[in-house]
């Protein structure tokens, strides 16, 4: 858990030049309620997301394990990514037939996740930093 507090204290201390975050954190940012698994999305200088799977090629080719996915609770990813409810209309208007790579494409333009990192007996220190210098690597992008 110690190495989980200092994870997130990293990651939401990184900013832009300009002020903006790095990353948003989803979950407590303090380790009451909270287990070890770090779930963040990476922002661009100008406030722009970057795509989750993007970033989680990037980390697999530094040899930083991090899953993007969605969230595992249906309606909280599109609440945690803001979509509207106009953004949505056209995923679900033919829901009964639409294949995933459907959906996908009516949503064009927005991620379908964030990124996870999930601490535990095998981690240790040196993961965890070198995971903070990866994200170090976004700013000012």
């Amino acid at each position: 858990m110690c190495l989980t507090g200092w994870l997130i204290e990293q990651l939401i201390m990184l900013r832009h030049r300009n002020g903006q975050p790095v990353v948003r954190l989803y979950g407590p940012t303090s380790m009451d309620m909270r287990g070890a698994t770090v779930q963040v999305n990476f922002f661009a200088a100008d406030s722009h997301l970057i795509d989750s799977t993007v970033v989680e090629r990037m980390a697999n080719d530094v040899h930083i394990s991090l899953r993007a996915g969605c969230h595992c609770n249906p309606g909280a990813r599109e609440v945690a990514l803001g979509f509207t409810r106009d953004d949505l209309i056209a995923c679900f208007s033919d829901k009964d037939s639409m294949a995933f790579e459907q959906f996908l494409r009516g949503i064009e333009g927005k991620t379908t996740g964030a990124l996870r990192a999930s601490l535990g007996l095998a981690s240790n220190f040196a993961d965890v930093y070198a995971y903070v210098q990866f994200a170090k690597g976004f700013v000012d992008r």
